[in-house]
């Protein structure tokens, strides 16, 4: 079972995974908005570590961002092992 702590940390890895794919593709949380009809607040929720993706929106946003899902998920990754 996770604890709140760790699905923190989770949620974390997963925003800050976003915000530098976002980043290096040179967007703003509004052009990802509108490209992937996320709304930009649920964007920077999704980023600050408040809120847990869907695979739907994991699916959008990585379409908009011209990645596959699975280069999210990796970055989610990425993050999540550094902070081990």
């Amino acid at each position: 079972m996770t604890n709140h702590s760790d699905k923190s940390i989770e949620l974390l890895a997963f925003g800050r995974a976003l915000r530098t794919i976002r980043k290096e593709k040179k967007l703003t949380q509004d052009e990802l908005s509108l490209y992937s009809r996320v709304d930009r607040s649920y964007i920077s929720e999704l980023e600050n570590g408040e809120k847990a993706p869907t695979l739907l929106t994991i699916t959008a946003l990585a379409r908009a961002l011209h990645v596959k899902a699975s280069v999210l998920i990796e970055g989610y990754e990425m993050e999540l092992e550094e902070k081990q």
